[in-house]
């Protein structure tokens, strides 16, 4: 795509800078009903967001077109925005980065495998999990496959671009018992490269989830060592991360001001922000031109750094950290890419074994509602399993945990050695924590 008539049209008019960043996406996906393709859709979309500098204000505009008159309508957008632009923001548009890492992450290789053979590979997981056991009575199997490609220009030559691809088989299976009780377990397998997939471990961690639960109980209330699963770290670290945006810093707005450098959790917690990782996450710049690097968050309890974009490095007069990420409204915010928790050594097994007797959380809801991002106080309706004897025992169901996200990090007793790449972005492992208050009968 040619982006020099946009520069050309801005110069034309009278725009300071000029910054155009655009995402383009293709991508393919399907669903099976009883080995049956229900859905099947291919879609491509196209997205730029501009934004120029005129009279030393900043002008917008967003546009899904691309036709010859685009390049003419999207610089006089900015310049009408820009006129009535109100705002003390500083308009500087940054100029790049002294080095950018340069990986390869995107694997094509999957467009030679034939649509008819990924459909076949999901008709072979339904039967077999039909097959694996009676009470499983319905199975739901979505596939998809995407490339995206993100790129970014601006008046000063700057030209940065990032390709990515992933395949996703989503895998649900519905059970019922003589009771009439149904439970439902999924696994979501996420890749970049087909051959990668293992239908018969897909399955059989399907099948172990969903009828694992069948017959659970409340347990009794009471305060409880715990496990938490991958997933629920996950979950639970994204909102502690958000408390480390320097945004919220700015605000007054998180439990982290003035803890810098200081002792906020476990020394067994280490956390990471790894965007030059290379997997489906991988990110050389962010979405304002910023040079992405490695850096620990909280190295064995101890905060290292907030999370800056360029605004508020400015304000607080530091070098921006490569966390400046777009929003819907298409202004950058403070984000972060393929989060890495340092694991420990212990299998999950093991941890049931220091534990003895506790509760293993799986799956928690509620979150959005249930959390409060700024006092870290939470509230969450929960499901998982006794720990009993060092076993993983009876699945419990109707419970709540409840507690605060900055006390719990500092009750972290082991991190897992069950490292996985999740769907989420997140390289999460399994956490024993000291103490959580569970409800339940």
């Amino acid at each position: 795509m040619k982006f020099d008539i946009y520069f050309e049209e801005a110069e034309k008019i009278g725009l300071e800078a000029l910054e155009l960043y655009y995402e383009k996406e293709s991508s393919l996906s399907f669903s099976l009903f009883h080995e049956e393709i229900e859905s099947y859709r291919v879609s491509d979309t196209y997205a730029l967001t501009a934004r120029g500098i005129y009279k030393g204000k900043f002008g917008y505009c967003s546009t899904e077109k691309k036709d010859r008159c685009t390049p003419k309508y999207v610089v006089e957008q900015i310049k009408e925005n820009a006129g009535i632009n109100e705002t003390k923001e500083i308009a500087e548009i940054y100029k790049g980065s002294a080095r950018y890492v340069k990986k390869n992450v995107y694997n094509g290789e999957y467009k030679k495998i034939p649509t008819e053979h990924k459909i076949a590979l999901a008709k072979e997981m339904e039967r077999s999990l039909r097959k694996a056991d009676s009470r499983i009575r319905e199975v739901e199997i979505e596939y998809s496959e995407s490339e995206s490609e993100i790129g970014l220009l601006n008046s000063y030559g700057l030209k940065l671009k990032n390709k990515s691809n992933s395949l996703v088989y989503y895998v649900c299976a519905h059970a019922t018992d003589e009771s009439g009780e149904t439970k439902s377990g999924y696994k979501i397998s996420f890749e970049n490269d087909f051959d990668k997939f293992n239908p018969n471990e897909i399955v059989r961690e399907v099948v172990d989830k969903t009828i694992s639960q069948l017959g659970g109980k409340p347990c009794k209330s009471g305060k409880y060592k715990t496990i938490l699963d991958k997933k629920v770290v996950a979950s639970l670290l994204s909102f502690f991360l958000s408390s480390a945006s320097a945004e919220a810093i700015s605000k007054k707005s998180s439990m982290l001001v003035d803890k810098l450098n200081t002792k906020i959790a476990s020394k067994k917690l280490t956390i990471e922000e790894r965007p030059l990782t290379r997997n489906m996450f991988f990110r050389s710049f962010d979405d304002e031109g910023v040079a992405t690097s490695n850096k620990k968050i909280v190295d064995k309890g101890i905060l290292k750094t907030y999370l800056y974009d360029l605004k508020n490095a400015r304000k607080f007069n530091v070098e921006p950290t490569g966390n400046g990420y777009k929003g819907g409204d298409g202004k950058a915010g403070i984000s972060f890419v393929n989060i890495y928790l340092k694991p420990g050594k212990k299998s999950l097994n093991e941890l049931f074994q220091v534990v003895q007797d506790g509760i293993y959380i799986t799956s928690v809801e509620g979150l959005h509602a249930g959390m409060n991002a700024q006092s870290g106080n939470f509230s969450l309706q929960a499901k998982g399993y006794q720990i009993e004897n060092g076993k993983k025992g009876r699945p419990i169901t109707l419970i709540t945990v409840a507690g605060n996200l900055f006390d719990m990090i500092q009750n972290i007793k082991e991190v897992g050695s069950d490292s996985e790449l999740l769907s989420s972005g997140f390289t999460s492992s399994s956490m024993y924590i000291k103490s959580m208050a569970i409800s339940g009968n």
